[in-house]
């Protein structure tokens, strides 16, 4: 079950993915960020999870969810070009995010929140 993010907020960010990608198909995305993203932090947040003090994983979960689900099948968008652009933004805010995540100061900090 996602914890971090939603299927509609993945939807948001690329209003044209393909009409066949249901939302459980884009919750096994979000579950794998979610999974890559405890286990590079050693550690889950399900239990305390608030996007006021832990907004850096859903940006990163929503990261990882909508190049998956842009992948599934690009068709929808206009072009492929427009497609790729945007699985670009959001394979750089997935790594950047990966970044903040790897500091152990920063989960250190996230974690007195």
């Amino acid at each position: 079950m996602a914890t971090y993010t939603t299927a509609a907020l993945v939807r948001k960010r690329a209003e044209n993915l393909d009409a066949t990608l249901t939302d459980a198909n884009i919750e096994a995305y979000i579950d794998t960020a979610e999974g890559m993203i405890n286990s590079i932090i050693g550690m889950s947040f399900v239990a305390t999870f608030t996007v006021a003090k832990h907004g850096t994983l859903r940006a990163a979960a929503e990261a990882w969810a909508t190049t998956c689900a842009i992948a599934f099948n690009p068709a929808g968008f206009t072009t492929l070009g427009e497609a790729s652009a945007i699985q670009e933004v959001c394979a750089f805010q997935w790594e950047e995010s990966l970044k903040l995540l790897r500091d152990k100061s920063v989960i250190a900090y996230m974690e007195s929140l």
